[in-house]
């Protein structure tokens, strides 16, 4: 019986046209350790007792969208349909990408009763893991050693320009235990910090797109510390990732995204979902002379990101949140909540278009507000640290429309 279950999980997943490596869990329980990776958990596919894929656990719930109520399929490619309800009630269709072994490599289990069964035979490194010597295998290793205390790095280093990044040197400007976990295994004593809590972005300085490999985190103040990493391709969204950092342990993190254009990456308290700082090491990135940004031609001029400052490029128009009273600029409109539910991940980083609202909840085409943003971001100045969310904030059927009525506008 599990031979054919396993079977034909084998089926489905060899479907997709996205090749990956996978493994499905049999009598593991909902969010159950499935992987060596601790950010991966086993999620139950639908009709099927005990038995699911193994995935990456923290992909934001807002780039989720629900299964098909008829069948239980999924419209989008390369999504398959998982019950997910940390996120909602409804089964949701999980990106294929999210259950690679690259991401959550196999775990080996003693316990008999628990079957942990691998699709392929490949071998992949663990995406996060205490490892006391980096090694960049294919880019270069930026460590910040030629810094100054508490200096923002240059716009240019290495080809990149810095958002709210600060080279800091330990022990006297780390006052936290893991000021030596963050450099054990090196020789450099210098390290990249958000200083006040708010997200670090690193953005191409050209038309060239650059590679992050891996990179080492830990954090200064906090033991509980969510690290969330957004990325863009051409300006648009492209792949995201959070992961568990601490004081007292260094954490490898391997991302190994090619032919990007920026990240943002962020850190907040798990519980309280504060904006804390993190601090970085040992980053492993590469640019990429050859590959660069969509430029304009005769026959695909809709790729340039035309967009300007605080507006987000999101198949071919630009988008943007602002206080306003519900209206947008001339050749702008409200947009979906569907739509909003796609780009909400892109805003951080981004600000208000012109002025801060006063509202939390953002009114969308539906003149009804259900996204909003938390208490920590909520009529707050920019930029963004976290993504609107659905029914943060209290919003839910939320239907006032206040002076500085946060709004989210659409180009048309």
């Amino acid at each position: 019986m599990l031979r054919n279950i396993a079977g034909y999980f084998v089926l489905l997943l060899l479907s997709y046209t996205v090749q990956v490596n996978s493994q499905i869990c049999q009598d593991v329980a909902q969010y159950g350790r499935c992987s060596a990776n601790s950010a991966c958990g086993c999620f139950h596919m639908i009709n099927a007792i005990n038995t699911g894929i193994c995935g990456f656990l923290w992909t934001s719930c807002t780039q989720l969208t629900p299964c098909s109520s008829l069948d239980n399929a999924c419209d989008q490619p390369d999504t398959v349909c998982v019950q997910h309800p940390r996120c909602q009630s409804l089964p949701l269709c999980y990106p294929v990408s999210m259950i690679d072994q690259r991401i959550c490599p196999s775990l080996t289990i003693n316990n008999t009763s628990t079957i942990i069964s691998t699709i392929t035979t490949t071998t992949s490194a663990m995406m996060m893991t205490t490892v006391p010597q980096p090694i960049c295998m294919n880019s270069n290793l930026l460590t910040f050693e030629n810094g100054s205390s508490n200096s923002k790095v240059a716009d240019g280093y290495y080809g990149l320009n810095w958002m709210n990044a600060f080279t800091v040197t330990t022990p006297n400007n780390l006052h936290s235990a893991h000021s030596a976990s963050i450099f054990i295994g090196t020789s450099n004593t210098w390290a990249l910090s958000n200083m006040n809590g708010s997200s670090m972005t690193i953005r191409s300085a050209t038309s060239n797109l650059f590679n992050i490999e891996s990179f080492t985190a830990a954090t200064i103040w906090d033991d509980d510390v969510t690290l969330s990493m957004v990325s863009q391709r051409d300006s648009a969204y492209y792949k995201e990732a959070s992961f568990k950092i601490g004081r007292f342990t260094s954490t490898k993190i391997e991302l190994n995204w090619f032919n990007i254009n920026a990240i943002t990456l962020y850190a907040y308290r798990t519980d309280s979902k504060d904006a804390t700082v993190f601090v970085m090491n040992n980053l492993c990135v590469d640019i990429n002379t050859n590959t660069t940004l969509s430029t304009t031609t005769t026959s695909v001029p809709t790729t340039v990101n035309q967009c300007s400052s605080n507006e987000l490029f999101y198949e071919n128009r630009c988008h943007y949140l602002d206080g306003t009273n519900g209206t947008c600029n001339h050749g702008y409109s409200l947009g979906s909540e569907t739509l909003l539910s796609r780009v909400a991940d892109l805003f951080i980083g981004l600000s208000y278009k012109r002025r801060i609202s006063s509202i939390c909840c953002i009114l969308t085409s539906e003149k009804v507000a259900n996204y909003g943003f938390g208490l920590q971001q909520c009529n707050k100045p920019g930029p963004f640290l976290i993504a609107p969310t659905l029914y943060e904030g209290g919003c839910r059927n939320y239907t006032k429309i206040p002076h500085n009525q946060l709004t989210f506008c659409v180009s048309n």
